[in-house]
C-alpha cells in the first residue's frame, strides 16, 4: 500500500547561485526539503514547515572568494558545521561582528539578524536550515 511513500524525498541538486543574495560556490549544495517537498496526506499538511539545504565541501581553492551577501531572513536559521575527517573551518559574520568557526559547530541565527556566512578550509558538510517554508531574505545594504 505504501501510504507514506511520499513523505520521503530524494535531494535535488540545486546551485547556490540559485539562492537569493548567494553566488554559486566552490561545493555541491542538495535541496533536501522546502515548500513543496511534502504533499498533504489524507487532506492534512504534513508540516514541511522548514527549508533545509545541505552543503558539501569536498576540495576548496587556496583563496576561497565570498560569496555571500549580507543579508536578514524573516524567521530563525540554524546552520550546522559537520566533519568527520578533515576539519571544516567557515567564516561568519553577524551584523559587524566577524568569526572563524570550525567544526563540529552549531550556527543560531535569529530573525532579522544581517548574517553571512562561506567556508573558508578543510572539508565536510554545512547544514542550512531556514525555519520557514519560503526562503523570505532581505538584502542588507
Amino acid at each position: 500500500m505504501q501510504k507514506y511513500r511520499h513523505l520521503i524525498k530524494k535531494g535535488e541538486i540545486s546551485p547556490l547561485g540559485k539562492v537569493p543574495f548567494h553566488s554559486d560556490a566552490p561545493l555541491n549544495r542538495l535541496l533536501m526539503q522546502d515548500r513543496g517537498s511534502f504533499p498533504e496526506l489524507d487532506g492534512q499538511s504534513t508540516g514541511c514547515n522548514y527549508r533545509i539545504a545541505v552543503h558539501v565541501v569536498d576540495q576548496l581553492p587556496a583563496e576561497v572568494p565570498e560569496y555571500v551577501d549580507l543579508h536578514s531572513h524573516d524567521c530563525d536559521e540554524i546552520n550546522l558545521i559537520l566533519s568527520e575527517k578533515n576539519e571544516l573551518v567557515y567564516y561568519v559574520v553577524f551584523e559587524d561582528e566577524e568569526y572563524i568557526v570550525s567544526s563540529p559547530a552549531t550556527i543560531y541565527i535569529p530573525k532579522g539578524v544581517k548574517h553571512k556566512a562561506w567556508a573558508k578550509q578543510g572539508q565536510g558538510t554545512f547544514i542550512a536550515i531556514i525555519m520557514s517554508q519560503e526562503y523570505g531574505a532581505s538584502l542588507i545594504t
